[in-house]
């Protein structure tokens, strides 16, 4: 297919030029009107062929970030209620960001020149942060079982990837993250500190950056393109695969909670 090649081809040309850092506006503007003007099951396709041939995990992050940012919803978002899978999501998201804003702080803390009382006064806090964290396990779930594979079927595959690549990312830091306040009393001080620092402000930006694009862009997108007679058996979905600890109360069509 000679519009695949070529569309494969200029994704390369404008992946080289975001590297090299040149006149990165001017790049960045021409990937967003390229993946603009590509239709969805094309450019699926050709970021799958990319990353068999070898596309490393950045290179794609980057590329599914503009092509988020180029998608332009077409059509006016319908109106849902609380129990909507869309308002259950961005509701645990809600609850998330306070949690981010907490992680800062203490990472912040730890890292001054604060005495040992002080210091474990701060781990002591940030334990229930990260078993927060951990706890979102669900809400990860929910996406990448019950919402993704339906953009899938649209033909939306780049969103969705990345989405994964950035829940598997952040798993890892935040059981990294955990393991360090687990065997925090083993550990030299400075390099505790120094870790806890960096990974928490890794994850709270991070994870901050993916649900600003979950919420302004592929929520949207998912509501404007998933038909409407899918949502209850996305919810249906939800409702089997359990829902977080801190998941504001369900009524509609179940009480399941997420055992950790």
């Amino acid at each position: 297919m000679v519009i695949k090649v070529v569309g494969k081809e200029e994704l390369k040309r404008i992946l080289r030029e975001l590297k090299s850092e040149e006149d990165l506006a001017r790049v960045e503007e021409e990937a967003r009107l390229f993946l603009r003007d590509i239709d969805p099951e094309t450019l699926s396709i050709i970021e799958q062929e990319l990353l068999e041939e070898g596309l490393n995990f950045e290179d794609l992050r980057r590329l599914c970030e503009i092509h988020l940012k180029a998608i332009t919803i077409k059509r006016e978002e319908p109106e849902i209620g609380e129990e909507h899978p869309i308002s259950i999501l961005k509701a645990e998201h809600e609850i998330i960001l306070d949690n981010l804003k907490t992680l800062e702080e203490i990472a912040s803390k730890v890292k001054s020149d604060i005495g040992l009382e002080q210091l474990n006064e701060e781990f002591e806090k940030l334990e229930p942060v990260v078993a927060l964290l951990l706890e979102a396990e669900s809400h990860h779930q929910r996406e990448e079982k019950a919402l993704f594979p339906r953009l899938e079927r649209q033909g939306i595959a780049g969103p969705p990837n990345i989405m994964r690549m950035e829940h598997e990312d952040l798993r890892a830091k935040k059981k990294t993250l955990k393991r360090l306040l687990d065997e925090r009393a083993t550990l030299d001080r400075n390099y505790l500190a120094d870790n806890v620092y960096e990974l928490g402000n890794y994850i709270a930006s991070t994870l901050r950056d993916h649900i600003y694009k979950e919420n302004n862009i592929l929520y949207p997108l998912s509501l404007t393109t998933i038909p409407e007679n899918e949502w209850r058996k996305i919810r249906e979905e939800f409702d089997v695969i359990g829902y977080c600890c801190f998941t504001p109360g369900i009524k509609a069509l179940g009480e399941h909670r997420h055992e950790v």
